[in-house]
């Protein structure tokens, strides 16, 4: 009697064992891959510290000018952060955005106390109401995203 050969759908099974697809293979390991690189991946983020902009003073600083709603007629605006402990500072960023695309731009980078940036206002700006805020970058390595809030409702007009 002959033997029978195992078979499921239109597979068979070989004197091997069952057939392995190797796209199949290939397409697990990438899958499996992808997990494994999500789950290890935010352990080697540098934490962030986000601040509710709607607190004002915040941890790390806040904002001293502009003031919210300040009407800026010329092509500079100084912005400047009071920062709260000066000897844990490494650098601090400003950024600012424009409401109608709400994409953060970096606008300049202080790294020594006071920390003040003459911001030259570039011509995509004019005639827009924007938003500023800053992040401390620590000695530590932490940052502090947002520190003190945002200052939203700035307009500038062209000069």
């Amino acid at each position: 009697m002959a033997e029978e050969k195992e078979k499921r759908g239109p597979i068979e099974k070989g004197e091997k064992g069952w057939p392995i697809n190797p796209l199949g293979v290939f397409a697990l390991a990438i899958f499996l891959l992808i997990v494994v690189l999500l789950i290890v991946r935010p352990l080697f983020e540098k934490k962030a510290t986000s601040v509710n902009p709607e607190q004002g003073n915040a941890l790390g600083g806040r904002i001293i000018s502009p003031t919210p709603g300040q009407i800026v007629r010329g092509g500079s605006l100084q912005l400047k952060l009071d920062v709260d402990n000066v000897d844990e500072v490494d650098k601090v960023q400003f950024w600012a955005k424009v409401y109608a695309d709400g994409k953060w731009q970096m606008i300049g980078e202080v790294n020594t106390a006071p920390y003040i940036l003459d911001w030259q206002i570039p011509a995509e700006f004019e005639n827009k109401a924007i938003a500023v805020t800053t992040h401390i970058y620590q000695k530590d390595g932490d940052i502090v995203k947002d520190p003190g809030g945002w200052r939203e409702g700035i307009i500038i007009l062209s000069q």
